[in-house]
């Protein structure tokens, strides 16, 4: 079970990635078509995984 909310826990809703990548939400549909931002679609929901920054 742990490993299932592990998994969730890599993706982030809309609103999350919206705020994280510090753009509009066209941006982010425009990301996520041409292949920049990967993600997955569970009914009318994107769930978006955003890859981490290196820390400086």
């Amino acid at each position: 079970m742990t490993d299932k909310k592990q998994e969730t826990e890599n993706w982030l809703t809309s609103k999350e990635a919206q705020k994280v990548l510090k753009v509009s939400s066209c941006e982010l549909m425009h990301l996520r078509v041409v292949g920049k931002l990967p993600y997955k679609k569970q009914g009318n929901a994107y769930f978006y995984q955003i890859p981490k920054q290196p820390e400086s």
